[in-house]
């Protein structure tokens, strides 16, 4: 049975680029509908002012929406169905619980991305392969 429903994590870094051009170049093969979700971290906890949150804030929207902009033009040029989905959250949890909620029958995803957390406790794609109710693809 073909992919119909394909959840791609992006995240802007070389491995997760990868992953979404599988992404597409497997969702042009079997017709699929591709979900791309990007995972926004936690604002810093202890900043001496509003006025470093606010910054922060507004780097955090400039790089994710230059990021799904960028998404939705590949997909696009590739003649595929995309959905883009940006939520808060921790990124192994995350995926698996937005994989469900669409449907996705295959999880994409690079080997290693921009999440420091993936050093210290196991990679994030570990994770998803270990919580996910769906095959997942592993790119490097």
């Amino acid at each position: 049975m073909p992919f119909e429903k394909i959840l791609a994590a992006v995240d802007g870094s070389d491995a997760s680029n990868r992953a979404f051009g599988k992404a597409l170049e497997l969702a042009r093969l079997t017709g699929a509908r591709v979900t791309a979700l990007a995972v926004e971290g936690p604002l810093p906890a202890y900043a001496a002012t509003i006025g470093e949150v606010d910054e922060v804030k507004r780097e955090k929207d400039a790089y994710f929406g230059g990021l799904l902009a960028e998404t939705r033009h590949r997909a696009e040029a590739a003649g595929v169905e995309l959905d883009v989905d940006l939520r808060p959250g921790h990124p192994a949890e995350l995926i698996s619980r937005v994989a469900a909620e669409v449907g996705a029958d295959l999880i994409v995803l690079g080997h290693r991305g921009h999440f420091l957390r993936d050093h210290l406790l196991g990679s994030t794609a570990d994770r998803v392969v270990e919580h996910a109710d769906c095959p997942v693809m592993i790119v490097r």
